[in-house]
């Protein structure tokens, strides 16, 4: 199997070491140890699926959905002084990208690289409200708070790769009006 980047091959491997250390504990779930070695398993897996989930929902639905026209995908006022509070421009460079084609300025048109933002921005949006499905796995098996720490931080995650792409959204945008009017 090829990947594009090391993010698909580490979602990759997380997917098939969860769902063998799953069925590993299956086998062995009475002894306490195992039990949960196991549910720790099914979380990350869970996890795992859910930003492939992601990916998939946003593939269904219409485009409109993600148009860089909707007031959702603006840049708000707001958005620059957080962003350089919390030192965006020395981190958006170091965020890694599930799929480097999408955002190729070689490969990419202009209008091609603001609509894979904001598909992008959308992918993780839905992402981040799903992270928090791993915490129903508490009404089988309890332990609520480790389930929501673990969920928040898996939103946490995705916030942030919502954050870049409205952080990089006004350069892409002023990028494309300038290659608009050419």
């Amino acid at each position: 199997m090829r990947f594009k980047s090391g993010i698909q091959r580490t979602l990759f491997l997380m997917l098939i070491f969860s769902l063998a250390v799953m069925i590993f504990c299956f086998f062995l779930r009475d002894i306490g140890f195992f039990e949960s070695l196991g549910i720790t398993a099914l979380a990350v897996f869970t996890h795992a699926v859910i930003r492939y989930a992601g990916s998939v929902i946003v593939s269904v639905l219409p485009k409109r959905f993600t148009d860089p026209s909707r007031k959702c995908y603006q840049p708000k006022k707001w958005e620059p002084a957080l962003y350089k509070k919390l030192g965006f421009k020395r981190l958006k460079n170091r965020a890694p990208t599930y799929d480097p084609d999408e955002f190729d300025f070689k490969k990419r048109t202009p209008r091609e690289l603001l609509e894979n933002s904001c598909r992008a921005e959308a992918i993780h949006k839905i992402i981040t409200l799903m992270s928090f499905l791993p915490a129903l796995y508490s009404l089988k098996f309890g332990a609520l708070p480790v389930f929501l720490i673990t969920s928040a931080l898996g939103a946490a995650v995705d916030l942030y790769f919502v954050a870049v792409q409205r952080y990089n959204r006004p350069r892409l945008i002023k990028y494309a009006s300038l290659h608009e009017n050419k």
